[in-house]
């Protein structure tokens, strides 16, 4: 939402949509998009003051969704009602990725990986600060040892030499 208050603060001082794109390289459809309903509401441009607050309660009124991210998820209503079973799997260190794919596979919930980090890093939050660790990336597996990058012959033919160059 920042960019947005920095873009409303950029026309409120009089630029152009052009002079905005260029200043916050935000596209100009973007913005035209954005600044549609101050204009439908008839407000112009006042240089002289910017009232953040004010500024952010009207984009919150105008685009609920740049201020509560549950606004703009759909399917976070079928996630929710698997809160505690969710709840259940990260205190086992599961990783989200096993988390997502079980939803999918045991209880027939289409959302995606990325869907499910989202809302689990938004409403677990407390969960997250409490155990110090992020249940995005907590995994049961620990290398044995490091891997070492090999070329990528000698990858498929371990016993193999490196090839040679040819004089020219």
């Amino acid at each position: 939402m920042t960019d947005f208050v920095e873009m409303f603060r950029h026309w409120n001082a009089g630029r152009s949509q052009l002079q905005i794109n260029e200043a916050l390289n935000i596209d100009r459809k973007t913005i035209r998009k954005y600044l549609a309903p101050a204009m439908a509401e008839g407000l112009e441009p006042v240089p002289e003051s910017f009232d953040e607050e004010l500024w952010r309660a009207r984009i919150g009124r105008w685009f609920p969704e740049l201020v509560d991210p549950a606004a703009r998820a759909l399917t976070w209503s079928l996630i929710a009602t698997h809160h505690q079973w969710i709840d259940d799997q990260l205190k086992v260190p599961v990783t989200v990725a096993t988390i997502a794919q079980r939803l999918r596979d045991d209880h027939g919930v289409e959302v995606s990986e990325s869907t499910v980090r989202r809302y689990i890093a938004t409403t677990f939050t407390e969960q997250r600060l409490r155990s110090r660790e992020n249940p995005c990336r907590t995994s049961t597996r620990t290398p044995s040892r490091p891997t070492r990058r090999r070329h990528p012959v000698r990858q498929m033919l371990p016993h193999a030499r490196r090839p040679s160059r040819r004089p020219r």
